[in-house]
């Protein structure tokens, strides 16, 4: 899993735990950092194969309509308060995304380092399915790996 497009919530080195859902049911909520089976279109674009999973935050909910306007996201119109640190970059290629409603049971989900995520904005569909999110991360571990 990388972690580069999570920067800064998630960096190289940093390790993090996840609570695999047990139960399909569980809710998923919005800002949610998620690890999920990356689409397969997005595979052969990358050259991997197999099972590759991505972690990234939940943006969009479903029935949602959204949008990105200049690299602000709009949820049912309305500018959506994003509490917490990211990066964006007005040269970004997707600062601007066309308006979209999530169907049911499926997801929007971006890196916290937009200009380098490969994240909902470049899928076709741009959503991620309910059985594709394996579970939540719920606790980082800054800089595990340095420390060794």
């Amino acid at each position: 899993m990388t972690t580069e497009n999570m920067s800064p919530a998630l960096n190289i080195g940093d390790a993090f735990t996840v609570n695999p859902f047990a139960d399909k049911s569980e809710p998923i909520k919005r800002f949610d950092i998620v690890v999920f089976q990356a689409p397969e279109e997005t595979k052969k674009i990358s050259g991997e194969s197999g099972d590759v999973r991505y972690v990234m935050r939940v943006i969009g909910l479903p029935n949602e309509k959204l949008e990105i306007k200049d690299n602000k996201i709009y949820i049912d119109d309305k500018l959506l308060d994003e509490p917490f640190e990211k990066f964006v970059d007005e040269k970004d290629a997707r600062k601007n995304f066309r308006a979209i409603v999530i169907p049911e049971n499926e997801y929007f989900l971006m890196g916290d380092n937009r200009p380098h995520s490969n994240d909902s904005r470049y899928y076709k569909p741009a959503t991620i399915k309910r059985e594709d999110i394996y579970g939540k991360v719920f606790e980082i571990f800054p800089e595990y790996y340095k420390k060794s």
